[in-house]
């Protein structure tokens, strides 16, 4: 709580954990290391994804995690944590199990507390209806291809399945059509993360996005969040520009590593 933003994806899979949602095909690894009853780092890991780790200053810390589940047989397909921290674990995991290891993503996490008054796009934002069931399947495969390097076969099969209950979706209506996308999920106990920022190609360079986003940060903070968190893609200049601009504040990098 400490790095509340920096903390933000193991905090919100946590409170959807607490809730009964089903994250992975296996029970979640959970476990924390101690130094005179004082927490000094914390993973999560819902098989089969990344093994998400806490930062922390100690090191050590981190041989013990590596050296713990690497003796207990765990299958670590990646890691995901602030970039220092995922590196160093990369590192060591790659000595431990012989695996080598590739950077995934690049991220910035992002927060904000105030959405800054500027002219934006046309439009509003709205709650989809049942009618727009296979649009937000559509899009849904899309944001997968496009923003996490899904295979497209896997984004379709993946998009056809049921949102868990903390993911909410929202659409940016313009003239009665819908041209962009943006959602929420993972609560913290001051803030949520906003994610599934998706524009369709035919509908780019509009400032649509930019646009859906604000609105919906401003209804998340309406709705009683002290804080709105935002990962962005580091290789995506123009995208952290935007968000900058609209009051999210960069907090700290994190890296996705991949393990073969």
């Amino acid at each position: 709580m400490r790095r509340e933003a920096e903390h933000c994806l193991i905090l919100g899979l946590l409170d959807g954990l607490r809730a009964g949602e089903q994250w992975g095909t296996e029970p979640p690894l959970m476990a924390s290391v101690e130094n005179r009853d004082e927490v000094t780092a914390v993973i999560l890991m819902t098989p089969p994804h990344n093994l998400i780790l806490s930062w922390t200053a100690d090191d050590s810390a981190l041989d013990l995690i590596a050296v713990d589940i690497h003796a207990k047989g765990v299958a670590v397909p990646g890691v995901n944590g602030s970039a220092d921290i995922a590196q160093k674990f990369a590192l060591r995991w790659s000595e431990l199990s012989g695996c080598s290891y590739r950077v995934q993503m690049a991220q910035r996490i992002h927060q904000l507390s105030r959405v800054t008054n500027e002219t934006r796009a046309a439009g509003r934002l709205r709650e989809p209806t049942q009618s727009d069931d296979a649009l937000l399947r559509e899009w849904r495969a899309g944001f997968s291809v496009d923003a996490e390097g899904t295979d497209p076969e896997q984004a379709r099969e993946a998009a056809a399945q049921p949102l868990r209950k903390s993911t909410h979706l929202l659409l940016w209506e313009v003239e009665g059509a819908a041209v962009s996308m943006a959602g929420y999920s993972g609560r913290t106990p001051n803030g949520i993360r906003v994610a599934w920022v998706y524009t369709p190609p035919e509908n780019r360079g509009k400032g649509l996005a930019g646009a859906c986003v604000a609105a919906l940060s401003q209804k998340l903070l309406d709705d009683g969040r002290k804080f709105c968190f935002l990962y962005t893609d580091l290789a995506n200049p123009i995208a952290n520009h935007i968000y900058q601009k609209m009051g999210y504040e960069p907090v700290t990098d994190a890296t996705v590593y991949s393990f073969s």
